[in-house]
């Protein structure tokens, strides 16, 4: 109700090797008891509420209201360590892997081969990097803001791509050289239309999926 008052908290999460280990400076050897206590701020500010319609494993569709504010917190935390410390595909096929692990899990199968495979792959070459802290204010239910990242494996470095005046890795010749580059896969993918349009598989006109693509080859 918004008559009920929750005044902004600051939470900071920390992970070692991809495992939560302390919250707001407080370790814990147990990790039940993490998880509690992260439920216990979560739930003061009504994080990881949703309301979902789904497909159930008897093939017809459910609804149901969902609260998990503890694994809410911690997966925020480390979704953030994990985009500013992994490459762009290193994290793709970590979230395709992590649809397909979790389709299993709801199936029951979480000891299936398959389930194994993608268990380890997540453990051994995503999770072993996440170490470090992440700072967030919560507010009202889903209404947070990240304050602060701080992790020894950080690849994200302002600096090393800044576009104001400073010190930078790349200069502006360097970043056109890098545009130029990646135009000549665009060039080779608007040939790869013209082949398509050659074939039959698309076509050129109003409405079409390419209708300013000229073949110039012709």
């Amino acid at each position: 109700k918004e008559e009920v008052e929750i005044k902004p908290e600051e939470v900071t999460v920390r992970f070692e090797e991809g495992v939560p280990v302390a919250l707001n400076g407080q370790r814990f050897d147990n990790p039940v008891e993490l998880i509690l206590e992260a439920n216990r701020i979560g739930g003061r500010h009504g994080l990881g509420m949703s309301d979902q319609i789904e497909n159930r494993i008897i093939e017809a569709k459910s609804r149901g209201i969902y609260e998990a504010p503890g694994m809410a917190l911690l997966h925020i935390a480390y979704e953030r360590l994990v985009t500013g410390i992994h490459n762009e595909d290193t994290i793709e096929q970590y979230r395709i892997n992590g649809l397909r692990l979790g389709r299993l899990l709801y199936q029951g199968r979480w000891f299936d081969s398959q389930a194994l495979m993608l268990r380890e792959t997540a453990q051994r070459w995503v999770a072993k990097a996440i170490t470090g802290e992440v700072t967030l204010e919560l507010r009202r239910g889903n209404d947070y803001t990240i304050m602060n990242t701080e992790s020894p494996n950080l690849t994200y470095e302002a600096e090393r791509l800044t576009m104001e005046k400073g010190d930078s890795m790349f200069t502006p010749m360097d970043r056109i050289g890098q545009l130029t580059m990646r135009n000549l896969d665009i060039t080779d993918t608007r040939a790869k239309l013209g082949i398509y349009t050659d074939a039959g598989l698309l076509s050129i006109g109003q409405g079409s999926a390419v209708p300013q693509l000229d073949n110039k080859k012709k």
